[in-house]
């Protein structure tokens, strides 16, 4: 019963990867540039930004993911010696496998965005951003290791290289936020 979505996740792989670490780290740095706001602006700005990053990543990804597909089907045309594809079957899915993977991408995104908003809703500003970070960092802990788990690479460092990535970010937000906030005192 759920194999076909299984199917359907494993062929969106690096969609979901990518748009989930966009929503995530993307809305991270927005709730820490927001630092020193009441949560409700928090809140907002996160959840803002995160529908932002959610309905951007799903237009790129059918926009980029119709290019490739396009460059694809020209090849197919050409080595058949075909003027058009555009009825075949073969296109037909084609331009249903690109928009299930720009909807996979945003869903993704969308999702990761929500992580680190979360935390605005039942604690104080002070501790929400840093267990928004905290979260952060695992969620992207485990998009790597489910990753490099499903590839059947290296999972445990594809997770510390992610959660890594996922600090890194914090700091240079961090560092932003607090450099905006001295210079314009």
């Amino acid at each position: 019963m759920l194999k076909p979505y299984f199917k359907i996740i494993e062929r969106t792989l690096g969609n979901i990867t990518r748009g989930a670490i966009d929503g995530i780290l993307t809305t991270l740095g927005i709730v820490i540039g927001a630092y020193g706001a009441e949560s409700t602006i928090i809140i907002a700005a996160g959840i803002s930004g995160g529908a932002a990053s959610a309905l951007s990543n799903t237009f790129a990804a059918l926009s980029a993911e119709q290019t490739e597909m396009e460059v694809g089907m020209k090849k197919i045309r050409k080595s058949m010696l075909r003027e058009e594809m555009e009825d075949t079957l073969l296109h037909k899915s084609k331009k249903k496998e690109v928009r299930i993977r720009a909807i996979m991408d945003g869903l993704a995104s969308i999702i990761g965005a929500a992580v680190p908003v979360t935390p605005y809703f039942f604690f104080p500003a002070e501790q929400a951003v840093f267990i928004a970070i905290t979260l952060t960092a695992i969620f992207a802990f485990g998009i790597g290791f489910l990753s490099g788990k499903i590839s059947e690479k290296k999972f445990i460092q594809m997770g510390i290289k992610m959660a890594l990535i996922a600090l890194i970010v914090a700091v240079v937000a961090t560092l932003i936020q607090q450099g905006i906030h001295i210079s314009l005192r």
